[in-house]
């Protein structure tokens, strides 16, 4: 058996062997590399299989030249690589050349034919980039996603070109942008919404309200959100009718207008007003009924229903119901009822919901199916995202902690307390995320994860600019809002951030005023609830009648309450003056010489701010400040100070990158008073306004004051004891993220009475404006104030402007 084996495989192998030997073999003459240019072809050749003088046959050639093409392409810069094959005559020799393009280099890219924030977006998404090689495939997609981009964005004929030309040797490629006619939906009509439900709400649903680029594809959505929106406001039964296009013709202003009248009529040239009519068929509108609970042994029938809060015969809504999903939404009262037993311990509870519809009364009533689940204790407790900041930091912040029981409030006010920190960002696409894990190691334990992610804490800031007050000015600053005093006193530069004090330093120059300041403020000594701020600053002016020098050096000490929310400090403050060269327009009781004050505070400061106190778009503040100068201490004037300010911030929409809308609302209220043997509030310490914001706009910088005939004969500004400032301010976020452009219109009210005048409210001098703030991208800020009902001898119109902010 085995001797016919190997008879069987002997004649075989010699078949093999007598093949191979046939099979004819190819010396390789010479490897040639064609194509390059800027790339040197020993870098080429490092790569190769192929070597001159190696010997192949012609299966070996092949597979070999193919992974040479590969492996050229591989290395990037090329395109269209291929191997031609030369051989000689008596065909024992071979030349192989390797044919390629080299790939230039992108010295410009550029988008020709939008406007800038337009330009932003599409750069955005671009993959040829300046320094990358000119890749004709990924030049051919950026063009097609630059297109589909304003495609989607509502303009339906836009059309994109990518020209390239020679730049020195190099590549310069412009997009340019055809946008083609925009269609706007001009107006959105509803027919047979029901009383209750308001068209505005029903807008706010909409992805294609009034002014909005109109794409068809989205009709049909919009129908189905209207339609939705209804359901959720209660009328269960609601159902889409039809919906109606129309095309009108725009008259601009500078057209016919005065011959056809309104704003929409026909003019014969464009059609891009498109008229949206939504018919709906509301049918009734249901009430809450009765609520019951299925399930429950945690807390009992009559705790969740006085937590649920929706009394019956309610409108049955589902906002009211479920509240708003997203993070720092509002709670529904389903929500409600479930933390009443969560907040125990039961992470996992949830309550599924069973709704009976009586179709004959129009009531649903609800019965809610409770799973309680386990309790659960806090396990690890872990910080993500913090390059820079301290773990401390974050957990300081936090209301649970290992051992303790889960709570659902206490998360919720974790997040809070990490955003207040003001050096996480706040905003999607990536807010504050305080989420529980559970381990399948540690069945009764929920770990805590806190996902953040840095903000920009530092900016040096430079100026140079224009007011009206001050004519040309300048000024220079650094701010850091997450510094750490220890980590750079031990360990260098390399550890200055972390710790989230604050450091700052300003130096400002004008004509008539300079000033030097430094604040270092550290919010939680020893991560503690304790506070400590401390300030040194110089300025030296001739702003006002006199030319002063005022030195100052101040520490307060403070302590936190009502989880950090409130602040109540100590602060002294001891000041150095220097009057000189008095003006002709003084106050009579100016006087030159050195002055020195020793001042003590009392502050409370209480705030609900959010996201942050740094950039808050909803909430209120509230501080009052209680100061005595002299009186038991040396000095050289005796009196005291109160003052009480309040900010409230009311959210009007939202966008979806997180840029909320929002009113500004500020008053405050100064007074002073002589002490002891000091006839008058001395004239250095009385209340000017007027200049930039947070003062009065409508005026110039201290030209809001009392006036008297001072003995000279000049009209001089003589200062108040009593100040009030009331400012509305609409902000709206154009770039529709907080981070981004801004335009305000502002209202100011305010006035300065003089000592021993009467407080009447009928004197507040209003001024009126509008400003645009440009706090990142491109730093200006640029205010336009005027003057209602203006005096004899006051300006009309002011005007501030400031340039520079660089934050990182």
């Amino acid at each position: 058996m085995g001797v016919s084996r190997l008879s069987f495989l002997i004649p075989t192998v010699a078949c093999i062997v007598a093949i191979q030997a046939a099979e004819p073999t190819r010396v390789v003459r010479d490897v040639v590399i064609d194509g390059t240019k800027r790339v040197h072809e020993e870098r080429v050749r490092f790569l190769l299989e192929v070597r001159s003088t190696k010997t192949y046959s012609d299966a070996q050639l092949r597979q070999a030249v193919a992974d040479d093409v590969r492996a050229i392409e591989k290395m990037g810069p090329f395109t269209g690589t291929r191997g031609e094959l030369r051989f000689s005559d008596d065909g024992r020799e071979v030349t192989i050349i390797y044919h390629f393009t080299e790939l230039p280099y992108v010295a410009k890219v550029a988008l020709a034919g939008i406007g800038y924030f337009d330009r932003e977006k599409a750069e955005k998404i671009l993959t040829t980039k300046v320094g990358s090689y000119l890749n004709p495939m990924l030049l051919e997609n950026d063009r097609r996603a630059v297109e589909r981009l304003f495609q989607d964005s509502g303009h339906r004929w836009c059309r994109v070109r990518a020209d390239t030309a020679e730049d020195r040797g190099n590549i310069s490629v412009v997009f340019v942008v055809e946008l083609g006619q925009d269609v706007e939906v001009g107006q959105v009509n509803y027919i047979g919404l029901p009383d209750g439900a308001r068209p505005l709400a029903i807008d706010k649903v909409l992805l294609m309200p009034k002014g909005a680029s109109y794409q068809p594809e989205l009709v049909d959505l919009d129908a189905q959100a209207v339609v939705r929106k209804l359901q959720d406001l209660g009328w269960l039964d609601a159902k889409l009718v039809s919906v109606q296009r129309e095309v009108q013709d725009y008259v601009r202003p500078n057209e016919a207008r005065r011959r056809h009248g309104p704003d929409l009529a026909p003019d014969g040239y464009f059609n891009d007003r498109m008229i949206l009519t939504y018919t709906v068929d509301a049918g009734a509108r249901y009430r809450l009924g009765k609520v019951s609970f299925v399930g429950n042994t945690i807390a009992t029938q009559q705790q969740l229903r006085s937590a649920f809060g929706m009394p019956e015969g309610a409108w049955f809504k589902r906002d009211d119901l479920e509240g708003e999903p997203r993070a720092g939404g509002s709670i529904g009262a389903i929500e409600r009822s479930r933390r009443v037993i969560s907040n125990q311990g039961y992470a996992r509870c949830r309550l599924a919901q069973d709704r009976h519809q009586d179709l004959e009364n129009h009531i649903v009533d609800l019965v809610l199916h409770v799973s309680e689940g386990r309790k659960y204790r806090i396990g690890r407790v872990d910080i993500q995202g913090n390059e820079h900041t301290r773990d401390a930091v974050v957990r300081r912040a936090l209301f649970l902690n290992p051992g303790d029981l889960w709570n659902d409030d206490a998360r919720d006010e974790s997040r809070d307390q990490i955003n207040r920190t003001g050096v996480f960002k706040s905003t999607p696409p990536r807010p504050v995320a305080v989420e529980m894990d559970f381990p399948d190691d540690r069945p009764e334990e929920v770990d805590l994860i806190a996902r953040v992610e840095e903000d920009s804490t530092g900016s040096v800031n430079f100026q140079v600019g224009y007011s009206s007050a001050t004519k040309l000015f300048g000024s220079v600053g650094y701010t850091e809002r997450n510094f750490d005093l220890l980590g750079f006193v031990t360990s260098g530069i390399e550890h200055f951030r972390g710790a989230n004090q604050s450091l700052e330093f300003q130096a400002s120059w004008s004509e008539p005023a300079t000033q030097v300041s430094a604040t270092w403020t550290n919010p939680h000594v020893m991560d503690g609830p304790y506070s400590l701020s401390t300030t040194a600053s110089r300025s030296d002016s001739t702003l006002r009648e006199w030319a002063e020098r005022r030195i100052t050096g101040s520490g307060t000490v403070g302590r936190n309450f009502l989880k950090n929310r409130l602040n109540i400090n100590l602060g002294y403050s001891y000041t150095d003056l220097k009057i000189t060269n008095l003006q002709i327009t003084a106050p009579d009781d100016a006087l030159a010489g050195k002055y020195y004050l020793n001042t003590w505070t009392l502050g409370q400061n209480y705030d609900r701010l959010k996201p942050s106190r740094i950039a808050p778009t909803s909430g209120f503040a509230l501080s009052a400040t209680q100061g005595v100068t002299g009186d038991f201490m040396p000095s050289s004037a005796d009196f005291a100070e109160y003052t009480g300010k309040g900010d409230a911030f009311v959210p009007v929409a939202e966008f979806e990158d997180g840029g909320v809308t929002y009113f500004h609302l500020s008053a405050r209220w100064r007074e002073e008073e002589a002490l002891g043997e000091t006839p008058i509030v001395p004239f250095y310490q009385r209340y000017r306004d007027g200049g930039a914001a947070p003062r009065h706009r409508g005026f110039d910088y201290d030209d809001l004051s009392p006036k008297q005939i001072n003995r000279n004969g000049f009209l001089s500004n003589i200062g108040g004891t009593r100040n009030a400032l009331a400012t509305l301010e609409f902000s709206v976020p154009v770039q529709q993220t907080n981070e981004g452009v801004r335009l305000i219109a502002f209202a100011d009210y305010g006035n300065v009475w003089a000592e021993g005048e009467a407080v009447d409210y009928k004197d507040l001098r209003t001024a009126i404006g509008f400003g645009v703030r440009f706090p990142i991208q491109i730093p200006v800020a640029l205010d336009f104030a005027w003057l209602l009902q203006r005096r004899p001898g006051e300006s009309a119109s002011h005007v501030q402007f400031g340039l520079g902010n660089i934050r990182f």
